[in-house]
């Protein structure tokens, strides 16, 4: 017997035994069942972490905006004392060039830094806390939805975030509310898209279950918005976009969906990964130019 018919795989469909030659698999008539099994299987997340590759990506770029003065010397700057007065913040000189979302830039052209700037973070406590957020959130998302919907909706309610915290000031201003543009740095508006998401699952879903996650998890925004309204240097139109963008995406998104339809989702995640490594690539030609002048 050819090996192409000893190997068997399971439908990614209906979930039935069924030859990799086949295709279309005959007992629910999904075409090309083979090529979906394969490309979920490779790109659907069952052998990533992804919280744990996003909470570790920051943590490197966190860790990375201290070494970098060491690195250019002439462009330390002083930072501000951070956690206890033990570990400085990191410097806002790092921050600009590691992708923080300055509005002039982004208002010029420069879109990536509403990706890059989801990845920093200002100080110990800033990245301690969004974490903790992230890393009790994450896999209730991923559980809800899937590995992939999860950074989706975190990618694309971090960016939206970021990007209704840069035109906060104009907006504002069409009221006669003078807020000054400053950079914007933080994971808080992808998390808020969480938050948002799970709520919209909760809703979508009902019963007892859906009940309590809209009660626990509206109590924890309407806290944690409240807060930002009391601590300065908190972005709460970042919080406020990102969690709008996740209640609507989690919306949208079905609550229940076959690996064949899921692979459109995994598409859609690798082609935000793709953007991020081009955000990121922008990022380090800035780096790559500022040391090269120097020396």
């Amino acid at each position: 017997m050819p090996e192409e018919i000893k190997k068997a795989i399971i439908c990614p469909n209906c979930k039935k035994l069924i030859s990799s030659y086949n295709q279309t698999c005959p007992h629910c008539g999904i075409k090309k069942p083979e090529r979906t099994h394969n490309i979920i299987r490779v790109f659907g997340g069952s052998r990533l972490n992804f919280v744990k590759i996003i909470i570790t990506a920051n943590i490197v770029l966190f860790t990375l905006c201290y070494l970098l003065p060491f690195i250019l010397p002439e462009h330390q700057v002083p930072a501000n004392k951070g956690l206890l007065g033990i570990l400085p913040s990191p410097s806002v000189v790092s921050l600009h060039l590691l992708g923080w979302a300055d509005p002039h830039q982004i208002l010029n052209g420069s879109w990536w830094l509403l990706i890059t700037a989801i990845f920093l973070h200002g100080g110990v406590l800033h990245i301690l806390f969004n974490m903790m957020w992230f890393k009790d959130l994450g896999p209730t998302t991923q559980e809800l939805f899937s590995p992939h919907k999860m950074v989706i909706i975190y990618l694309i309610s971090g960016v939206m975030g970021n990007l209704l915290a840069v035109l906060n000031p104009s907006i504002m201003g069409l009221f006669s509310i003078l807020i000054r543009p400053a950079p914007i740095i933080g994971a808080s508006g992808a998390v808020f898209g969480l938050i948002g998401a799970i709520i919209a699952f909760g809703k979508k879903s009902g019963g007892l279950y859906g009940r309590h996650l809209v009660r626990q998890l509206g109590l924890w925004a309407i806290i944690l918005i409240v807060m930002g309204f009391i601590i300065p240097g908190i972005s709460n139109a970042a919080h406020i976009g990102g969690f709008i963008t996740g209640f609507v995406i989690g919306y949208l998104l079905p609550v229940r969906a076959s690996q064949s339809s899921e692979l459109k989702f995994v598409i859609i995640a690798v082609i935000l990964y793709l953007i991020i490594g081009y955000a990121y690539f922008r990022v380090i030609i800035n780096l790559i130019r500022v040391i090269l002048k120097l020396h």
